[in-house]
């Protein structure tokens, strides 16, 4: 490693080389494969620094941190998409600071580069990003010899890194580890071939028929991840949009039933764009985090302006059915998608408002129910829910500042308000609200609103138990650092929640259909 990779290269013939076709460049290519020995340490080793060496683009990288940081700037990249590639890459990179570390890599091709290095062979990173970015990325590898910058603005862009490097290197003279079908004209001018988690599509191609390669990393790219990125596993909060279907009134109209299922996809898609522009914020902080660091936009799986397009489409989807279905619940859905970017960008670093604001996104779903038979939700309702999704909200927080203090874990990415010592805190309200809405399951049992929606309303007392139960085996399983992040994915993955789930589901059903005799209850 130099001390600056920004090592100026000998640039041969470079006239030449820029009034030859591609065609040309690639028979030249062919005529020194053949004189080139399979492993000669001489021969550098060209690597895209986009796609191959990251798994994401630099210039989306600081749009996110440069967002992350001032959120009113939005507005003005909007704006600078609208001047271009070189000018949008130039302004981000002129506002926003960029923390190598925090990069997600290809790990295997830096296995790979650590390999070639230790043969002697000088490594040449190829990068389209600033030059201060370039060679930020360049001294934390270590493994880099010099830097090749690329212009954004050619029109084709393989073409131009090949003649660029056939100036440099001479034709056939290097070795290139590219990414994508971009960088087949510079595999065809290069010596030999490296490709990076190809797709089965680029294997296909033609090129490979009369040139050979080797394959670094397995494509993991697949379609299930833009699905991944939706988190479908979290749709079951949404189903409290059908507490109106405990009254029979409406459980017996296919007209509502048809409503009810619109506004549950309504809300599915808002909410799903919402986790993607909350994934995008915390880009950083969830590749630091013990298990938020899977997921598909903070591994790089998904490329940050794919995340950007699907949010969008999604919000756009939905706010145009919400629009079909009821101006009133477009605005409502406004109100939550406004509550839930809040809560990305500040309400989760301030102290017990975050807990708040996490009830209140709950609370959100089961207002919706009540917009959507426009009537004014059950005191008794809002009681319960409010004093369980309380529970949730603070077990949440506890679950990822406990599991932050295990040994080996990295450090939780929301409880940064926090510290230690509030763990007894975060608990003692959070099983007081939890016990405190079994209790109230028991009374509202004797209330005529239960006795108007259940044909055998006292049965609900067997809810209690059930409640109980499941609050504080929850809470003791998070004590012990088994729910490190949100408790309803976790009670979807336990069996003993699931158990107690289809145990509830039960007693709500026979309260609902069953006429049962004094004694039995």
């Amino acid at each position: 490693m130099v001390a600056n990779p920004r090592l100026l290269l000998a640039e041969p013939d470079v006239a030449t080389i820029h009034t030859l076709s591609l065609n040309e460049l690639s028979t030249r290519a062919l005529s020194r494969r053949v004189e080139h020995v399979r492993d000669d340490p001489r021969i550098p080793l060209c690597v895209k620094l986009e796609g191959a060496v990251l798994r994401t683009g630099t210039t989306a990288e600081l749009a996110i941190a440069l967002v992350r940081h001032r959120p009113w700037m939005l507005f003005p990249l909007l704006a600078w998409m609208f001047l271009g590639t070189g000018a949008f890459r130039e302004r981000v990179a002129e506002r926003a600071a960029l923390n190598p570390a925090s990069l997600p890599y290809r790990k295997p091709f830096l296995a790979f580069l650590q390999r070639e290095v230790a043969k002697g062979r000088r490594v040449i990173l190829v990068a389209r990003a600033r030059p201060e970015v370039a060679e930020a990325i360049a001294r934390h590898l270590g493994l880099i010899s010099a830097i090749v910058e690329i212009d954004h603005d050619v029109a084709d862009p393989g073409e131009g890194i090949a003649k660029k490097l056939c100036a440099q290197f001479g034709t056939g003279d290097f070795d290139y580890a590219g990414f994508g079908p971009s960088d087949i004209p510079v595999w065809r001018t290069a010596r030999r071939s490296v490709i990076v988690a190809p797709s089965p599509k680029l294997l296909k191609n033609r090129i490979w028929n009369s040139q050979t390669a080797d394959i670094v990393c397995p494509d993991d790219r697949g379609t299930g991840r833009y699905v991944d990125a939706l988190r479908p596993g979290r749709w079951i909060k949404n189903l409290l949009i059908f507490l109106p279907l405990l009254n029979a009134t409406y459980r017996n109209d296919p007209h509502f039933l048809v409503k009810a299922y619109l506004f549950f996809c309504v809300y599915c898609m808002i909410a799903s764009a919402g986790y993607v522009l909350n994934d995008m914020i915390d880009l950083v902080a969830d590749r630091r985090h013990a298990t938020k660091r899977k997921r598909v936009l903070a591994l790089g799986r998904l490329p940050i302006p794919h995340g950007f397009v699907l949010a969008l489409s999604l919000l756009a989807s939905g706010f145009a059915l919400a629009l079909f279905l009821s101006p009133r619940l477009a605005g409502w859905m406004a109100v939550y998608l406004a509550l839930s970017l809040s809560y990305s960008l500040w309400l989760k670093k301030t102290l017990f408002i975050d807990t708040f604001a996490l009830t209140a996104l709950y609370m959100h779903r089961v207002l919706t129910g009540a917009l959507l038979v426009w009537s004014a939700p059950s005191l008794w309702q809002m009681l319960f829910a409010g004093f369980f999704f309380f529970s949730l909200a603070n077990l949440t927080r506890y679950g990822e500042l406990k599991g932050a203090r295990l040994p080996g874990n990295k450090r939780a990415t929301r409880a940064r308000a926090y510290r230690r010592g509030d763990l007894d805190f975060l608990a003692g309200f959070g099983l007081a609200s939890g016990y405190l809405s079994a209790f109230l399951l028991v009374i509202y049992a004797f209330e005529p609103e239960a006795r108007a929606l259940f044909r055998s309303p006292v049965a609900l007392w067997n809810l209690w138990p059930i409640l109980i139960y499941w609050v504080t085996r929850v809470w003791m399983q998070a004590r012990r650092g088994n729910v490190p992040d949100d408790p309803v994915l976790f009670a979807l993955d336990d069996k003993a929640s699931l158990l107690l789930g289809l145990g509830a589901v039960a007693v709500v059903l026979v309260a609902l259909f069953v006429k049962l005799p004094l004694f039995v209850l």
